[in-house]
């Protein structure tokens, strides 16, 4: 009886090793951009999980995310003259977050999935 918990370990750990073989299969996509002045940001995720922060500063800044996956999440700051962003979700689950300050903000968002989070904050004059 004294091995028992010795056995219990092993039986754990080979069901814990197994259960993680389909998480090791997943695929990621993680971006973070900054952009000081820069052109327009433009990116197309389309992995099982996908990530993007984008933090632009600048004259006109516009920012464009497309995200096909599983799981989905955006964040999007922009502090401008003219602030322009544009979210394409489509995934099980997605959020989005797009925040804007400058004299013209304007900001397009879509979601497609079982649970769908936005939140969508815009200052100007």
């Amino acid at each position: 009886m004294r091995h028992l918990p010795g056995v219990a370990c092993v039986v754990l750990l080979a069901l814990c090793c197994a259960g993680s073989g389909s998480a090791s299969a997943q695929s990621a996509d993680i971006k973070t951009i900054v952009s000081v002045g820069g052109p327009p940001v433009v990116l197309n995720q389309n992995s099982q999980l996908n990530m993007a922060g984008v933090f632009m500063i600048g004259g006109n800044t516009s920012a464009t995310v497309t995200q096909n996956g599983t799981n989905n999440a955006t964040g999007i700051l922009q502090f401008g003259g003219t602030a322009s962003a544009s979210v394409g979700q489509g995934g099980v689950n997605n959020f989005a977050f797009i925040g804007q300050t400058g004299q013209s903000t304007s900001s397009f968002l879509s979601q497609f999935g079982a649970f769908n989070s936005a939140s969508v904050v815009q200052h100007g004059p």
